[in-house]
């Protein structure tokens, strides 16, 4: 397991590997913890953004090996020591493999987003510094009704910049 830096030779490797495939926005990351097998990548877990987005993906065939932990481990363990104050995650509540993973690293959800019947979305934070309970508190003014519909209404008028902030690297942006 090693530290990675986004470039074009690993974003290459992520989408020979199929996991950028998967998920698209791990393209958007500034670096990854990284597992791989000869020049395979089977896991990254990486992070970008302006809220410092964690993502992890593991091929199928690696899953259920505790993979999952040790690479968001090494993650964590990395942005302390870059100086992060806060990491977040955009995580489907359905997948308990993740929301254990997240929970048993101290992730704490702060609100939920429900974008449609089928697809809902945790938002937890993990915080390293008293600076981040600012941003804690910011984001959980967004757990009420009134607070999602604020929260639309500033994804509707900064949808142009929306990628940046959250890491987002699908090719249509969510209206």
């Amino acid at each position: 397991m090693h530290i990675q830096e986004m470039n074009l030779k690993f974003k290459e490797k992520l989408r020979k590997s199929g996991l950028s495939k998967e998920m698209k926005s791990l393209e958007s990351c500034d670096f990854f913890a990284v597992e791989e097998e000869g020049n395979l990548v089977v896991g990254a877990a990486g992070l970008g953004g302006l809220f410092h987005v964690s993502g992890i993906q593991i091929l199928e065939k690696w899953r259920g090996k505790k993979l999952g932990k040790k690479l968001q481990g090494e993650l964590v363990d990395e942005a302390k020591k870059r100086g992060y104050s806060f990491l977040t995650v955009f995580n489907d509540p359905t997948n308990i493999a993740s929301e254990n993973l997240h929970n048993s690293l101290g992730y704490e959800t702060i609100f939920r987003i429900n974008y449609s019947e089928n697809i809902i979305q945790n938002v937890k934070i993990l915080v390293f510094k008293k600076r981040a309970i600012v941003i804690k508190k910011f984001l959980k003014l967004f757990n009420s009704k009134s607070g999602m519909l604020i929260l639309g209404i500033l994804l509707k008028f900064s949808r142009k910049i929306f990628p940046k902030i959250i890491s987002y690297n699908e090719e249509e942006i969510p209206v």
